[in-house]
């Protein structure tokens, strides 16, 4: 993972527009996986019953069931895959959240993991001291 340039790369990333640009990849991005990995799913079932002649007038009512079970075990899945837990570690955005990566690898490591960057991408903060 390459590190920024530092400071003044911090104080850029900073801004409005680019958090407004990278919200809108991140939200993007969480809608296709949704789109794709849980309607896709259910959508697959009942499409491909269609195919192989499964599915006709007679049992269509059958197949849009089977299709919704399919469709709430897809996005089971989506859900243990992409929510974040608190065991997770922090480079998975980047080891101090995604701005700690270059601009290429910041919006795949935003489009990877959508819910991450709305969780727990904060911008970064100065370091606290420790108080004894």
């Amino acid at each position: 993972v390459m590190l920024q340039d530092g400071e003044m790369e911090s104080r850029k990333l900073d801004s409005f527009l680019n958090r407004l640009v990278f919200s809108s990849f991140a939200l993007i991005s969480l809608l296709l996986r949704i789109v794709l990995e849980v309607i896709g799913g259910a959508g697959a079932i009942w499409g491909g019953a269609e195919v192989v002649k499964l599915r006709n007038a007679d049992n269509a009512e059958l197949w849009r069931w089977l299709s919704i079970g399919v469709g709430v075990l897809c996005f089971a899945r989506f859900v243990t895959l992409n929510v974040p837990y608190k065991e997770d570690e922090g480079d998975i955005l980047g080891p101090a959240g995604p701005w700690s990566l270059r601009l290429s690898l910041r919006l795949r490591a935003v489009c990877d993991h959508p819910f991450h960057y709305f969780v727990r991408a904060l911008p970064p903060s100065t370091p606290k001291k420790k108080v004894d």
